[in-house]
């Protein structure tokens, strides 16, 4: 008897929460709201940074009130 993995496999599928392009998306301090500057780290890899609240994240790992719809689109 054969499974059909696709049924199954659905089931716990989730949408993934983040875009798929960075296009058209401003990065801002969940704090605060202002801009992000992006900045090189140490280790090499890039970081935002907030510095009027002196936080920041990685690049790579931002949370989801960081990313706010630009104004530029329709």
């Amino acid at each position: 008897m054969r499974r059909n993995s696709a049924k199954t496999s659905r089931k716990y599928w989730k949408e993934d929460p983040y875009p798929a392009s960075g296009r058209s998306y401003e990065y801002v301090c969940p704090d605060c709201g202002q801009p992000l500057e992006l900045c090189d780290l140490r280790d090499g890899d890039q970081a935002y940074w907030c510095h009027s609240c002196g936080r920041g994240h990685r690049a790579g790992q931002p949370p989801l009130e960081a990313l706010r719809r630009g104004d530029d689109v329709a």
